[in-house]
């Protein structure tokens, strides 16, 4: 499966205001029935080192993070390319491009299906700005792969909103494969010294790089 470069509807501007609100609801019911929402909480459970402030990058409407601070009890806050500000959010989300501009300071960042949104340079660029900002960063991201595809075509598109269902597929299409996104990682890192943990879940349905600068 060759990656995609398709975009995204979420990405394109004018998409009513309802349905982008009922698409990020999906998404974040996804993120917790799939458990992606509780492998980041349970990663940030082993920090070794306390945390007190946790950066989503790309957050959205913030719904995972706000369950991740209820979670922790922590101090959040998300940066997101296109939505400066919710309602009613229990943090601040600061609208910002993560892979060029300065960045809130927090002892972990992470981001959720995020990292096929760029191209490789753009992930390199990625990883290292992070890294001036944050002391650890923890990527999850979906796998470019035909079990993940047909079992969200089978199991989840049917129950979501149509926006979900149509960039979910491309979303996995427009994904790394491990081999692919580890090379990035190392590409990005280099010789610094940075230490990384690369892990895929069953069935591919998600992949996890943590990186420790």
């Amino acid at each position: 499966m060759q990656r995609s470069s398709e975009a995204e509807i979420l990405d394109r501007p004018g998409v009513p205001e309802d349905l982008v609100k009922r698409a990020y609801r999906d998404l974040t019911r996804i993120h917790r029935l799939l458990g992606d929402t509780a492998a980041i909480i349970s990663a940030l459970r082993r920090d070794p080192r306390p945390v007190h402030r946790v950066l989503d990058v790309g957050c959205g409407r913030g719904g995972v993070l706000a369950d991740i601070q209820r979670a922790l009890g922590v101090e959040a806050v998300g940066i997101d390319l296109m939505q400066a500000s919710t309602p009613g959010a229990p943090f601040p989300i600061v609208q910002a491009d993560a892979v060029r501009d300065a960045l809130p300071e927090a002892d972990v960042a992470y981001s959720m299906y995020l990292a096929h949104h760029l191209t490789e340079d753009d992930l390199v660029a990625l990883i290292r700005n992070i890294g001036r900002f944050c002391r650890r960063f923890i990527l999850l991201d979906l796998v470019r792969h035909p079990v993940p595809l047909n079992l969200f075509r089978l199991f989840l598109a049917p129950f979501v909103s149509p926006i979900v269902a149509s960039d979910g597929r491309v979303s996995i299409r427009r994904s790394y494969t491990p081999a692919e996104l580890e090379y990035q990682v190392r590409r990005a890192l280099g010789n610094s010294g940075c230490r990384f943990r690369h892990s895929v879940s069953p069935l591919y349905i998600r992949q996890i790089v943590d990186i420790s600068y």
